[in-house]
């Protein structure tokens, strides 16, 4: 703790925020010991990060819209895996990345098979807005902010975007990471949290409005959300080097550091949940995104792909997606 208090502070005089506070985890918890399992405690990319850990982060999480006629359900089509049980639409075990050409993919962690789903079609608000942050839910809707504050639904099966009325810069919620996390362990029901630079805020999806969570994490830093279907939060947060914590949804209180000491930020950054592991989508060659996976319990990051050919802004995936690793 002293540790990280220090780098705090040093990271505070140069306007940044470091924590590398690590605890060792369990074999026994895929996700760690050291992230507390309170479900009831407990998604930006940063497009150049070093010029403003806030507004410069850029996360998506990344959905799509069901098709026509609705999506088609499976009862746990992720069964065995230790997934969250329910119903889920096709195509919401995978991660969705989305790129700066706005183009969006499916990225398959088992295989690590990285496959276009389309390019983004959302109002460009005179061309100037690109995609911010993407959060993707149950019913496999791509929920993607732009850095103009605006949110769209995107189809995952498609790419195609339809407009929102949610307004801009509610509660002072402009530019946000998002993620959809489960309620309790096991239930279909879900909340979308957003994440500004000082703390945590929560999105009705049906009235589109954002509510902040009491608290702050007690400094300024951009941070990307990804939720699990056992019902818990993390963030991972824009650091020298860059950390992943459990956070808790009703004070915004971070329970646990994991530093990522291996992974060079660069000039962008996403992550998401998936298997009992991390899967982080850097830039650190400022062009074109790599991935590596951070296991949590030995605190290793491992690059699964040096270059995906473009550079990732976004990450997102649902809470259907597998919470243990598969066998």
């Amino acid at each position: 703790m002293l540790a990280a208090t220090l780098r705090r502070s040093a990271w505070l005089s140069a306007a940044m925020i470091a924590l590398t506070a690590c605890a060792a985890g369990s074999a026994d918890d895929p996700i760690g010991d050291s992230f507390a399992t309170d479900p009831d405690g407990g998604a930006p990319d940063a497009e150049d990060p070093g010029l403003d850990a806030g507004a410069e982060a850029q996360s998506q999480e990344d959905g799509a819209t069901p098709p026509e006629g609705g999506p088609v359900l499976d009862a746990n089509p992720n069964d065995n895996d230790g997934s969250s049980a329910g119903t889920c639409a096709n195509g919401t075990s995978l991660i969705y990345v989305l790129g700066k050409n706005q183009g969006l993919y499916g990225f398959d962690p088992a295989t690590r098979a990285v496959n276009q789903v389309g390019t983004l079609s959302c109002p460009q608000n005179g061309g100037t807005a690109t995609p911010f942050s993407m959060a993707v839910d149950r019913n496999a809707v791509a929920w993607v902010l732009y850095n103009d504050g605006h949110l769209y639904r995107v189809e995952t099966g498609t790419a195609a975007c339809t407009a929102t009325s949610f307004v801009p810069d509610q509660n002072g919620f402009k530019k946000f990471g998002m993620g959809f996390v489960s309620d309790a362990p096991g239930t279909n029901e879900e909340t979308l949290f957003a994440a500004n630079e000082y703390g945590l805020g929560t999105i009705d999806v049906s009235s589109l409005v954002l509510e902040p969570v009491a608290g702050t994490f007690g400094f300024s830093a951009a941070a990307e959300l990804t939720g699990t279907g056992d019902a818990r939060l993390f963030g991972l947060f824009f650091g020298f080097p860059p950390y992943i914590s459990e956070l808790d949804k009703i004070t915004s209180q971070l329970l646990d550091e994991k530093p990522l000491d291996t992974i060079d930020i660069g000039t962008g950054f996403a992550y998401a949940f998936w298997g009992g592991d991390f899967w982080v989508f850097t830039a650190p060659n400022g062009t074109s995104s790599q991935v590596d996976r951070f296991d949590p319990v030995a605190g290793i990051a491992t690059t699964e792909l040096s270059d995906v050919g473009f550079k990732i802004v976004g990450a997102g995936v649902s809470t259907c997606a597998p919470v243990t690793r598969p066998k």
